[in-house]
């Protein structure tokens, strides 16, 4: 780190290391099916973006800001929480940096993050620790003790260190794209790849077809409405399902509950009587 960048930086080493011990320690306790890690996430950087906004209406946007979905891993994922630290000091220190590009460095950056320390650190560390602790264990040896103690110890000296990486990885790598102009593709390209993984995912999940078939005068088989869609555009139904809910979700952006039980509703009511 320059002079320049350590005369511009308002969080201590101690401010770092206390957002990674609330983080250590609450990363999966308030997870939930909504936001995932986001609460925690928020509560992780509380006092550091107190300290970074002292105006309140500022605050409330940054609390706002990094409580959003968010599920990583929380050893090796703690790397993208310390860039999200450094991005909002950059921010509170007068830099240009949007919310669209937080939310995009978070989104692009907590899957792979995950699938590295959730194959590094649960399937292999935790793995190889807790077997010869077990086998002292069951020998009577008091060594099962502290072999068993390593695992957390490790991975929290680990991810400390990963997490300060990461700050400080993320001042550098933030001034670099605004002063090199690839910011606005770095939005785009995130962009399309959350649309790639959401059009997936909606065509995974999303199913829909209409039972409802006719038959002609003299005609050997029935006509099967869901066929001749098929015919025309295979998927055509969940597409359109998809379509209204986004256009609901665009008007009314935070009436999800209402949305879920109409969706039911209607479930229920076509398939009784044999429309769907």
């Amino acid at each position: 780190m320059t002079e320049e960048e350590k005369s511009q930086q308002i969080l201590t080493k101690k401010d770092i290391n206390n957002a990674w011990r609330t983080w250590w320690l609450y990363a999966e306790v308030q997870s939930n099916n909504v936001v995932f890690q986001g609460l925690s996430h928020m509560l992780s950087l509380m006092d550091s973006l107190r300290k970074l906004y002292p105006d309140d209406d500022d605050y409330r946007e940054a609390l706002k800001r990094n409580s959003q979905f968010y599920n990583t891993e929380g050893t090796i994922g703690a790397v993208v929480n310390g860039m999200t630290l450094s991005m909002e000091e950059e921010r509170a220190t007068g830099e240009n940096v949007p919310d669209e590009v937080m939310y995009s460095m978070r989104t692009a950056l907590m899957g792979p993050m995950a699938g590295i320390g959730d194959s590094l650190v649960w399937g292999t560390c935790k793995t190889i620790s807790l077997s010869i602790a077990t086998t002292f264990a069951l020998s009577g040896n008091l060594l099962a003790v502290p072999v068993a103690l390593m695992f957390p110890l490790v991975t929290y000296f680990i991810g400390r260190w990963l997490y300060g990486l990461g700050y400080d990885l993320g001042r550098t790598a933030v001034m670099n794209m605004l002063k090199s102009g690839i910011m606005d593709k770095i939005i785009m390209a995130c962009g399309m790849l959350g649309l790639m993984v959401m059009g997936a995912l909606s065509a995974e999940n999303v199913a829909l077809e209409i039972a409802t078939e006719f038959t002609l005068e003299n005609a050997a088989d029935p006509i099967s409405i869901q066929g001749m869609i098929d015919a025309v555009a295979p998927g055509l139904l969940p597409l359109a399902v998809i379509g209204l809910v986004y256009l609901y979700l665009k008007k009314h952006n935070n009436k999800y509950g209402l949305l879920i039980l109409a969706i039911i509703a209607l479930s229920i009511v076509a398939s009784f009587f044999g429309i769907v």
